[in-house]
């Protein structure tokens, strides 16, 4: 009789990850995470029967950009499958974007977001990007521009019927150096302003509203020239407002996603609070975008890992489980670590910026974005690389729908910044007054509350680690700014992973989160060798 192999199921990780739930439970205060827990299940259950089916329809009927007419007129349009359109709508209804805003949970609604998300967007075919660019948008208009946001925050934040939002800032000559931005930015008819130029890579085609930088007629070179427009994608009678779709972006992964170049000729728009400070206005949303970006990679190897966990169970080998073959459970162990790592790291990111959002410390939850962002989204591939080979062959096979997880976890290394753009954000973050200080104490204060025993030896190896960093935190330079970021993240996640597993130990006098404690510091956390950047060149350049 010929053999069927079992296909593996995730189930509703509401119900099954227990880190996950563990986590909610220790970041939340009981009523929240009541109020809150039927939402989540809802959530996860979806992700069960309703989102990849929905997902699975998206991605094998990708974006068609269709240019012109049957009778050459040019119309540039683009079709994208419903079901992907049903996604985002989804991803609003259930307050996705909404709930930060609507005070139900007050500081801790980023972490409800945060758990959310975990169960939303490994099955949504990257429907989170639009939402995520949404949720910037509403957050960016909140701070800079009262009028824009009473104008625009009821339909960005709407559960029906919602707005969606891009941001266009990359650019050909610049990418992530957006001083280099060439758009230009002419004054119009009652205050507002055409905008010429090209976007060269935009991820919210879709959407109704985007954020752009441009440089006003007469401004200075470089960052300082550059203002932040908002404009509406299509006129009333639903023509493209002075927009040209180039091409459709061929991608690696996010194949579902609409990605186009775009030509803006005489783009109306606003400015959004005024002319000038754009970029450092747009800086004001990356907490948002990056805790996203962070999130997703948590997200991803979450998913792959309760498929891997459930196919251990069912798939036999040399006559035994994969469950029952003690070098499968150490590699699956090693994996789990990384994924509780990264997932208590989202958590309290999400945390620190719900905090800073609703009055509190702002200057710790401005650092911990982009070092959660830049480790996790490294963490993500490395984890999801290993979990993919868990399937041998089958995790290969386009319709086993393995690789697409995968591949969609590499888009989170480069959206919202690249990890050296990151490192440089940090450093700058650091050169300038007291944050780097903040850090240190805040590490070593939470250390110093961690008294379970089996933790010693983790917690001596992080306080080490925390020593030699101080000078490269205290004295940051461009040359190392990758290793010390990547360092402070890495200790930053050892840190909050060995507070999380004292309270879990505590609590539930449970064990495994000291196990990931151990896995995830017996590896250096930093390393303050390095060689000078001249001695580097010649073996980096080929020269």
């Amino acid at each position: 009789m010929d053999f069927t192999q079992s296909a593996p199921v995730a189930g509703n990780r509401f119900r099954t990850d227990k880190a996950l739930r563990l986590h909610l439970e220790r970041l939340l205060p009981p009523e929240i995470l009541a109020e809150a827990a039927p939402l989540l299940d809802q959530m996860g259950q979806l992700a069960v029967d309703t989102l990849p089916k929905l997902a699975d329809r998206a991605e094998l009927n990708p974006p068609r950009l269709i240019p012109f007419d049957a009778w050459g007129n040019r119309i540039d349009r683009i079709d994208i499958d419903p079901a992907w359109l049903r996604l985002v709508a989804m991803g609003q209804e259930l307050g996705l974007v909404a709930i930060p805003y609507e005070g139900r949970f007050g500081a801790y609604g980023r972490i409800v977001q945060a758990g959310l998300m975990q169960l939303f967007d490994p099955v949504s075919a990257t429907a989170a990007c639009p939402l995520a660019m949404t949720d910037g948008a509403a957050w960016l208009l909140q701070k800079h521009d009262a009028a824009l946001a009473e104008r625009y925050l009821p339909r960005l934040l709407a559960r029906e019927g919602g707005w969606t939002s891009g941001q266009w800032m990359t650019e050909r000559e610049g990418g992530s150096d957006v001083g280099r931005s060439s758009t230009v930015a002419t004054p119009a008819e009652d205050g507002r302003f055409r905008l010429q130029g090209v976007k060269w890579f935009t991820s919210a085609t879709s959407a109704d509203i985007a954020l752009a930088l441009a440089r006003p007629e007469g401004a200075e070179p470089g960052s300082r020239g550059l203002s932040l427009f908002l404009l509406e994608l299509r006129r009333e009678n639903g023509d493209w407002n002075g927009i040209r779709v180039r091409r459709l972006k061929e991608k690696m992964g996010t194949r579902a996603l609409p990605t186009a170049e775009l030509e803006l000729d005489g783009a109306l728009a606003v400015p959004v609070g005024g002319l000038g400070r754009g970029v450092a206005k747009v800086a004001s949303l990356l907490n948002v975008a990056r805790l996203w970006a962070g999130a997703a990679a948590p997200a991803g190897v979450g998913h792959l890992l309760a498929l891997a966990r459930d196919y251990a169970g069912k798939r036999e080998v040399f006559g035994r489980r994969l469950r029952d073959q003690p070098s499968h459970v150490a590699w699956l162990a090693d994996i789990a670590a990384r994924y509780e790592g990264m997932l208590g790291m989202v958590m309290e990111t999400a945390a620190a910026v719900g905090r800073a959002e609703h009055g509190g410390n702002a200057s710790l939850a401005r650092l911990m974005a982009p070092l959660t962002k830049l480790l996790c989204a490294r963490q993500g591939i490395s984890a999801g690389s290993e979990l993919l080979e868990s399937f041998g062959g089958a995790g290969y096979v386009e319709d086993t729908g393995l690789p697409r997880v995968f591949r969609n976890l590499h888009v989170h290394a480069i959206w919202e910044g690249t990890t050296n753009v990151l490192a440089h954000d940090v450093v700058r973050a650091l050169s300038s007054g007291d944050l780097g200080a903040e850090w240190l104490e805040d590490m070593r204060r939470r250390l110093s509350h961690i008294t379970v025993p089996e933790l010693q030896a983790a917690r001596d190896r992080v306080t080490a680690a925390i020593d030699a960093v101080c000078g490269g935190v205290k004295a940051p330079d461009e040359a190392g700014a990758r290793g010390l970021a990547l360092g402070m993240a890495r200790i930053t996640q050892a840190v909050l992973l060995c507070e999380a597993a004292a309270w879990r130990a505590e609590t539930k006098r449970d064990r495994a989160g000291v196990i990931a404690c151990e896995l995830l510091t017996r590896a250096p956390l930093y390393s303050a060798d390095a060689d000078p950047l001249a001695a580097l060149q010649d073996l980096a350049l080929g020269t």
